[in-house]
Formats: C-alpha cells, sequence, structure tokens
C-alpha cells in the first residue's frame, strides 16, 4: 500500500492511475485502456494485475513486449500502424511508472511502415442506407457524426446540454468534450442532424422519460422500469450498432476466414469513416484546411496559439473563408434536400436570365423605335 495525501491506495491502483490518469482525451483513455487490457490477457494476468508488469525484470518485460508486436503481426494479421497503436498504450504505462525499457529495439520489431488496405470516407449513398434500415437514436448519432466530424469515442460523454441550438440556421453548436479542459472544443451540426436529434429526444419524452440537460445525449435501450435512470451508449456500442448497420445493408459484407486469409480489413472504418466523410466534404465545399482541423478538434501546434477563430467566423465564414454554413450543403446526407436546394438555384439562374432577356427585348424596342 502507498499512501497519497490522506488516501491510502494499492500499488496495483497507483500504477494503473499513473497510467490513464495522464491521456489527453476520453477516446485516448478508452483506446489505452483496452490496449493494455489485451496485452494483459496474452500475459495471460488478469485485468488489475498492473504490478505484476512492474514487478518483472526489465529485460524479461522488454522481450514480451517483442513477443506480443510479433504475435499481433503473424498470429492476428495487423498492420504496423495498428501494432505501432497497441505498443504506444503498453508504452505509456511503463513510462509513466518510472520503469526503462530499451523502446528503440523495441519499436524495431514493429517493421516497416505500411497500409494493409486504403481506408475511405463514406459516400452519401452509403449513409443514407444505413438511415433507412436503423431507429431514431442511430440516425440521429450517425448524422451528427458525419456533419460535425466528430470521433466516436466523443459520443458517450455528450449530454443534452452540450448541443446549443442556433435557431436563425436551424443547426446546433455541438461542444465535444465539454467537461474536459484540455480537450474541450466545437463543431456544429446540419440541419438534418439537428432534426434528428429533435425527434428522438422527443420519442424519448413521449415514452415519460425526464429529459435534463445532464441526461446522456445517447441512451442504451431500456425497458419501462428503467425509463428515468438513463445509461449512455458505450463506445463499443456505437461501433457494435455501426458494424451491424454496415453488415445488413451490404456495405460492408461478411468476408469468411480461409487457411490463407486469416485476417480482412475493410476499405470503411465504421466510424472513422465518418468522419473522414465530414473533412472530404468540407474540403471539397471550399472550406479552408485550418477551418477543417478546428471543427474536428485536430490539434495544429503554432496555429493554436496564434490564429484564434471565433465561433461566428468559423460559422460564417467571411469574403475569403468558407464557414460552416457554406459546407451544409455537401454535408447533407438526404437527396431530396440537396436537389430541393439545386432546383432553387436554378429558379435563382432562370430568373435572371429571363430579367436579363426583357432588358435586351427592351433595348431593341428602343433601338427600332429610333
Amino acid at each position: 500500500m502507498t499512501i497519497v495525501g490522506q488516501e491510502t491506495i494499492s500499488e496495483s491502483d497507483l500504477a494503473y492511475r499513473n497510467f490513464i490518469g495522464t491521456c489527453r482525451s476520453p477516446s485516448t483513455c478508452y483506446i489505452y485502456k483496452k490496449a493494455l487490457q489485451y496485452f494483459l490477457s496474452y500475459l495471460k494476468l488478469g485485468f488489475q494485475d498492473h504490478v505484476k508488469l512492474l514487478d518483472m525484470d526489465p529485460k524479461i518485460a522488454q522481450m514480451n513486449i517483442c513477443d506480443y508486436i510479433s504475435y499481433l503481426r503473424t498470429q492476428k494479421g495487423l498492420g504496423s500502424q495498428s501494432v505501432a497503436a497497441y505498443v504506444s498504450a503498453i508504452r505509456k504505462f511503463y513510462v509513466m511508472n518510472d520503469v526503462q525499457l530499451n523502446w528503440e529495439k523495441i519499436h524495431s520489431f514493429e517493421g516497416e511502415g505500411e497500409k494493409r488496405a486504403e481506408d475511405r470516407p463514406y459516400i452519401h449513398s452509403e449513409i443514407l442506407a444505413m438511415l433507412q434500415k436503423t431507429t431514431p437514436r442511430n440516425r440521429a448519432m450517425i448524422l451528427l457524426m458525419a456533419s460535425a466530424g466528430l470521433r466516436v469515442g466523443s459520443l458517450p460523454s455528450f449530454r443534452v446540454k452540450d448541443l446549443e441550438p442556433i435557431d436563425r440556421y436551424n443547426i446546433y453548436k455541438v461542444n465535444v468534450y465539454a467537461s474536459s479542459k484540455k480537450s474541450s472544443y466545437f463543431s456544429f451540426c446540419s440541419v438534418e442532424a439537428r432534426k434528428e436529434v429533435d425527434e428522438y429526444l422527443e420519442w424519448r419524452k413521449r415514452l415519460g422519460e425526464r429529459i435534463k440537460p445532464e441526461s446522456p445525449l445517447f441512451r442504451t435501450e431500456f425497458s419501462s422500469l428503467q425509463i428515468q435512470q438513463p445509461q449512455p451508449l458505450t463506445q463499443s456500442g456505437i461501433r457494435y450498432i455501426v458494424n451491424k448497420l454496415l453488415r445488413n445493408t451490404g456495405i460492408r459484407p461478411v468476408i469468411p476466414f480461409t487457411e490463407t486469409r486469416k485476417h480482412y480489413r475493410s476499405q470503411i472504418m465504421e466510424c472513422h469513416a465518418l468522419r473522414k466523410f465530414f473533412e472530404k466534404n468540407a474540403v471539397k465545399a471550399g472550406m479552408d484546411l485550418i477551418y477543417v482541423r478546428r471543427l474536428m478538434g485536430q490539434k495544429s501546434g503554432l496555429e493554436d496559439s496564434y490564429l484564434k477563430l471565433s465561433e461566428e467566423e468559423l460559422l460564417q465564414g467571411d469574403d475569403r473563408h468558407v464557414g460552416y454554413i457554406g459546407i451544409i450543403d455537401q454535408l447533407t446526407v438526404d437527396e431530396s434536400n440537396r436537389l430541393k436546394k439545386e432546383v432553387e438555384h436554378y429558379k435563382v439562374k432562370a430568373s435572371q436570365f429571363d430579367s436579363l432577356r426583357t432588358e435586351i427585348d427592351e433595348l431593341k424596342k428602343l433601338i427600332g423605335s429610333k
């Protein structure tokens, strides 16, 4: 046991707290926890046996990590980027607990950087296909991720109060990681996303739930007895929902494993492809990459310190920059909404053409009378 302040804490709990308490964001925290659990499982240790990792001789610990990397590459068929993500969690655990290992040697086992598959964003029709085969909650969730460029790890932390209505545009300001001082930022969501979120919350109210500002935005399925005790959806639960939709719609069919193919990675990364959808379509609509990065919560070094962009600038843009309002049409998934906008655009063009033709006819008459 160790005394920290006025608290007595076990060595294992202290080791774990050193590791997890320094993660930058809830999403990173979730990924690192899972990665460390997989490593413990590989070593046939319990999930609470963190201190046993520290009790090992450093050379033994180093050998275990190198063997684990080989296992991930050869037995699990993971690419170098996936392996590096697992190793980064293990490295953080040892570094934060003051255990020195030869990380240059360990990283050499990861192999050359390579891509096993060229992942891509969703296209509009694929997202629409998923929306047509799912529930109000899942529609709201998918459209919020797609139109605000959210990480899937941010969704479990959302509370109802984290969405601020901007009624002049009929959209929401989306406050991401609102309770975190280090990771908080904001984005916006599209008109159709707000509509689906509002309809989902109204559905919960009709069933008798008393929705409060602190209520989770997306809750797990519930019975009538649980209606006033909403539990937020977990990240793994969200991934399961999206993965099931991908199978049911045929967007990402199940590929059976064979003797020669024991691992398969699709071009579409379940939830991250929704974030890529936002990035691609924001750029396609003319938004500057700096604006895109801010709305996606990506850190950009010195730019964050010196370039301060206000909410109004990111929302409306200016003479030289496209704001969020300027990309909504490109982010809109429902074809009928986008076609309606196009029809309105061509109607304006036709009206301008008619006015020009009338002016020309009047000029001809004037010239003819002379």
